[in-house]
């Protein structure tokens, strides 16, 4: 039997819309370690995607969502026994960011159209990272 998850990920800008929040993950992370990620999560039971992406995002970072619209979907994880299809939001927080520590060892806005594209992703989010910056110059 197959397992289907649907992680919850938020792109989320600063305030000028120049700025992408990437978080890093711990070194003991059992899944990409050290490495860049989109803050979010997978929703609990019974939760829906929009409580799964507020409640994930005020975990992580201890921010609360502003405003978000979704980007789009994709295929993070396939394997024998799971499939994973991650839905991708973007929008803005408010709040002080503090790092749930236990996940998270680091975060850093970055410039949308400088240096992004050389960090070390987790998971396929330099593929996300990448479409939303084309979707980002477009409009």
């Amino acid at each position: 039997m197959v397992r289907i998850g649907q992680p919850v990920n938020m792109i989320i800008v600063n305030n000028d819309n120049d700025k992408i929040l990437l978080v890093k993950r711990a070194k003991k992370d059992d899944e990409f370690p050290d490495t860049w990620s989109l803050p979010g999560g997978g929703p609990e039971i019974n939760e829906t995607i929009e409580e799964a992406l507020k409640r994930e995002i005020k975990e992580e970072i201890n921010c609360d969502i502003v405003n978000f619209l979704f980007f789009k979907s994709k295929y993070l994880i396939i394997k024998e026994d799971f499939h994973a299809r991650a839905l991708y939001f973007y929008g803005t927080v408010e709040g002080d960011i503090k790092l749930e520590e236990s996940e998270l060892s680091d975060y850093k806005w970055f410039d949308i159209n400088k240096d992004l594209l050389n960090l070390n992703f987790a998971f396929n989010q330099e593929d996300i990272i990448k479409d939303f910056i084309e979707f980002h110059n477009r409009n």
